[in-house]
């Protein structure tokens, strides 16, 4: 008796407390989209795994408890490509982009059905229907693998290590697949282990959350500003080298282009690149990067006119067409179109010239206090 209720505690601890901590993420202010879908995804975590506590030690329930387990099922996996997804976006400094709406209607579509056909009346089909959905649970974690592959360099500090931010991430992901796992063996196994899975994750994961913020507050004291004391010479050369870096392999030309990823090409801390960008250029690495996207998008407005708008932003590094008019028409005070007619206009006009050997005007020493 006693065993079975520890089982019973254990087996429902996971569900309880990824609930309340799904509805503390969704109170957080900063990154909210990030934390909105991770606590989604908890929430859809916990309802199914609540419901097979519950099957498991009370199997006389209605039935229609059983279909808000299957509809939660539905949405783990999109959700859990939602969230690294976004996440990712974070560590790029990016807009996630409008396409990840399109990851959930499906889903809500097969709920909206299970409500008009539910488990009670046709359990057979349900039976099947729930093995595609662990299917369709299992190509969403394998896109979320192929996502977490293409942005790996993302994952790593300077010396090649997993960096302490992504420690969470793929806590996550990887909960999220020891779950599946534990629900597709269920023949094999026990139908309870993937409610316990969830319990051993969560808290996990939980954990991995609390020494996270830890490590960005001792990170922050340590490394902020730590070469505040940094001489005009080093931070001259560290502009150069930027400088040279972002000419020689055209650096400006990659979307996912982050502050983590120049200070790693120049061998330097973020913190560090971020002050000189600061202090002695008196801008942002959003504005510096978007300096050479646009001196790139007017070379190809006018040396190549056949490309439309859309090309030509996706050709000079831009994640969307709305980032690259906002970017163009703040650098230049004008629009792309404007622009390119303008120029064509003129047909005695010199073209663009290639980017500068040098930085912007703004950009040389003399703006150094």
């Amino acid at each position: 008796m006693i065993s079975s209720q520890l089982l019973f505690l254990f087996s429902a601890l996971g569900s309880v407390n990824g609930i309340f901590l799904a509805l503390y993420l969704f109170t957080r202010q900063s990154h909210r989209m990030t934390n909105g879908m991770l606590g989604a995804l908890l929430l859809a975590i916990g309802f199914r795994t609540g419901k097979s506590t519950i099957y498991y030690f009370y199997p006389d329930v209605s039935v229609d408890f059983l279909q808000i387990g299957m509809s939660a099922c539905l949405l783990i996996g999109p959700l859990t490509y939602l969230y690294v997804g976004f996440h990712l976006a974070d560590l790029r400094q990016s807009a996630p982009g409008k396409h990840w709406r399109w990851h959930l209607p499906l889903s809500l579509l097969i709920i909206g059905i299970g409500l008009i056909f539910p488990y009670s009346q046709y359990p057979y089909i349900w039976h099947h229907v729930m093995r595609w959905i662990h299917v369709y649970w299992l190509t969403y974690l394998l896109l979320t693998g192929r996502q977490l592959w293409k942005s790996r360099i993302l994952l790593t500090d300077i010396t090649g290590r997993v960096s302490r931010p992504t420690l969470l991430l793929l806590s996550v992901y990887f909960s999220s697949c020891v779950i599946l796992i534990a629900y597709m063996s269920t023949p094999f196994t026990s139908y309870i282990i993937g409610a316990l899975s969830f319990t051993f994750s969560i808290h996990l994961t939980a954990l991995t959350f609390i020494l996270q913020n830890d490590a960005k507050v001792d990170a922050s004291k340590k490394e902020r500003y730590q070469n505040r004391k940094l001489t005009e010479e080093d931070a001259l050369s560290l502009l150069a080298l930027l400088n040279q870096t972002m000419h020689e392999q055209q650096l400006y030309l990659n979307p996912n282009l982050s502050l983590a990823l120049l200070a790693k090409k120049v061998g330097n801390l973020q913190t560090t690149v971020s002050q000189v960008l600061n202090e002695h250029l008196k801008k942002s690495f959003n504005l510096y990067i978007n300096e050479f996207r646009i001196q790139h998008a007017k070379d190809l407005l006018i040396n190549e006119s056949h490309l439309n708008m859309e090309l030509v932003a996706e050709r000079s590094g831009f994640n969307s067409s709305s980032t690259f008019f906002a970017a163009f028409k703040k650098i230049t005070g004008q629009t792309p179109a404007s622009y390119r007619a303008a120029l064509a206009s003129e047909p005695s006009s010199a073209s663009p010239t290639d980017l500068p050997s040098a930085p912007p005007q703004n950009h040389q020493v003399s703006s150094l206090p």
